[in-house]
């Protein structure tokens, strides 16, 4: 009897390494119950074509409100740099701006 329990642990263990905890299966579950959503909608949307393109429609207006808000962001961040770079005395502000413009050049050369 001893013997089963001792092999019962290592099968458990075994599984237990190899799957991780529950976290797995339920990711799995999820990800099936997702798929599952997505197709429904799918074929809800392939029936109703002016629900479709109302949602397209949202869908742009909602990307170039993003893109907006990036500008927004992007120009805020020029001015905090601007207001800066003001702060910065004399004696150092050619080592400061040729940083800067290496920082600059850096995340723009990883952007594209």
């Amino acid at each position: 009897m001893s013997g089963e329990i001792h092999l019962g642990k290592m099968i458990s263990g075994s599984l237990q390494e190899v799957l991780g905890d529950e976290d797995l299966l339920l990711e799995v579950a999820r990800d099936m119950i997702k798929d599952e959503i997505k197709k429904k909608l799918h074929k809800a949307l392939d029936e109703n074509p002016e629900i479709k393109a109302e949602l397209k429609e949202a869908v742009e207006e909602y990307y170039k409100a993003k893109l907006k808000q990036t500008l927004a962001a992007v120009k805020i961040a020029k001015a905090s740099v601007h207001l800066g770079l003001r702060t910065v005395p004399a004696d150092l502000q050619d080592d400061v701006h040729k940083e800067l413009e290496k920082e600059i050049t850096r995340i723009i050369d990883e952007t594209l």
